[in-house]
C-alpha cells in the first residue's frame, strides 16, 4: 500500500459535478414542461370566473378610511376584471365577451381610485 497513488482531486468532486448536472437538467426540463402545460378550456374557464364574480367583495361595503381593506376590494376587482379581459381574447364566443366594455370601465375607475388613495399591490 506504500506504493499506492494519492489523487491529488478531492472525494466528493465527481459527486459534486453531477449533482450541478443533474439540478441544470432539471430545472430546464422543468420550465420546458411548464410552457407546454395545458390551457383550461373556454367553458370550465367561464364557469370558474362566474363563480369567482359570485365571491367579488363589493366595494360599497368597504370604505376609503380602512384603507387596507379599501385598497384589497379594489386590487381584486381589477384583477378580476384583467382575468375577464384575457378570458374573452382566448374564448371570443364566451358568455364574458359582451362584459368585457363594462369590466374595462370598471377596471380603470377603480385604477384611478388605487392611485388616488395611494394603494399598493398585494401582488
Amino acid at each position: 500500500m506504500a506504493n499506492r497513488r494519492v489523487s491529488r482531486r478531492r472525494r466528493g468532486c465527481h459527486a459534486l459535478f453531477a449533482h450541478v448536472a443533474a439540478c441544470a437538467t432539471g430545472i430546464a426540463l422543468f420550465s420546458w414542461s411548464a410552457g407546454a402545460a395545458p390551457v383550461l378550456d373556454c367553458a370550465t374557464e367561464a364557469a370558474a370566473l362566474l363563480k369567482e364574480e359570485a365571491d367579488l367583495p363589493r366595494l360599497e361595503v368597504a370604505s376609503p378610511a380602512d384603507r387596507p381593506p379599501y385598497c384589497i376590494t379594489l386590487d381584486t376587482i381589477m384583477t378580476f376584471a384583467a382575468r375577464v379581459k384575457a378570458h374573452a381574447v382566448r374564448c371570443p364566443q364566451s358568455g364574458h365577451a359582451p362584459a368585457v366594455a363594462e369590466w374595462d370601465r370598471t377596471r380603470t375607475q377603480y385604477a384611478k381610485l388605487f392611485s388616488q388613495y395611494r394603494c399598493k399591490r398585494t401582488r
